[in-house]
């Protein structure tokens, strides 16, 4: 069987904004650009899949289904979608734990007033490996490994429920979304800081994540009745994404904070990149 491996550049050149991520095949053979560039990166991480069911579920534009940047999610959310015959993500990228808050690990399945309809085609049907990246490889299961791929069962069980719902006469309303990225939001929470929570400490964290999402809900639709341009979008979209962080870490510990978001609080991210960017909205 093939190999996947998380390739990430570094972000220097623009201050605080999260690695961008693409997916290559062990060989070097072929690569998957998931919104952005997929030449010149470091290797983050890899692990054995099916480099034909990686490639169907990147379909032809390497995006894997994310459809709208920014609103089914980024670089991550596509990496992700990619790395699925691997049972990894993109964890460890610098950004990478905000953009699974605010996303979900295989992204967010619509947006706004139904648009930008995103949902997550495991392709699970397709397997075997492209002929540029045919190898043999075999990694031992480590106790990380093995939790980590617990937590992905438990997030593929919330996307299941979602899907049904989506595909369903009624749709996937505002409010069964924003229930949905709740729920994968607490399920993030639970794994990064323990089951044993403060009650309290649950429903304030509940309430920063649904009073975030709704901002953006709102942000969404203003954008798609063309009551916001592109640029003003992107704009307010980070100024959601930094006042969300900074809720997060009023409510958390100094080591909670790190647990969950991989940064010191007091740090920050931003997760949308302007060259991406500019390729996605170019002039609107």
């Amino acid at each position: 069987m093939g190999t996947l491996v998380v390739m990430r550049y570094p972000t220097s050149l623009y201050a605080n904004l999260a690695d961008h991520t693409y997916v290559e095949c062990g060989t070097g053979g072929k690569a998957w650009a998931c919104w952005g560039g997929k030449s010149g990166g470091t290797a983050l991480r890899r692990s054995p899949g099916s480099t034909k069911r990686a490639d169907a579920i990147a379909a032809r534009n390497e995006r894997a289904g994310i459809k709208c940047y920014l609103v089914n999610g980024v670089c991550h959310q596509a990496a992700n979608r990619i790395l699925l015959p691997a049972d990894i993500t993109v964890q460890g990228a610098r950004g990478y734990d905000v953009s699974e808050a605010l996303f979900g690990t295989y992204g967010r399945p619509r947006g706004a007033l139904g648009t930008c309809r995103a949902p997550l085609d495991q392709h699970a049907g397709v397997t075997g490996d492209l002929r540029a990246c045919a190898e043999d490889m075999a990694t031992a299961a480590t106790a990380e490994r093995r939790a980590e791929r617990k937590y992905l069962r438990g997030v593929l069980a919330i996307y299941r429920k979602a899907a049904a719902r989506l595909g369903s006469a009624r749709g996937l309303t505002g409010p069964d979304l924003e229930r949905f990225l709740i729920e994968l939001f607490m399920h993030k929470v639970r794994f990064s800081l323990g089951a044993r929570l403060d009650r309290v400490l649950v429903r304030k964290l509940r309430d920063i994540r649904a009073s975030t999402e709704r901002s953006r809900m709102t942000l969404e639709e203003w954008f798609a009745r063309k009551e916001l341009t592109a640029s003003a979008f992107v704009a307010a979209f980070n100024t959601e994404t930094i006042l969300f962080q900074e809720a997060v870490a009023g409510a958390l510990t100094a080591n909670q904070y790190k647990a969950l978001f991989g940064l010191r609080r007091g740090d920050t991210v931003i997760l949308a990149d302007p060259r991406i960017v500019r390729r996605a909205y170019g002039g609107r």
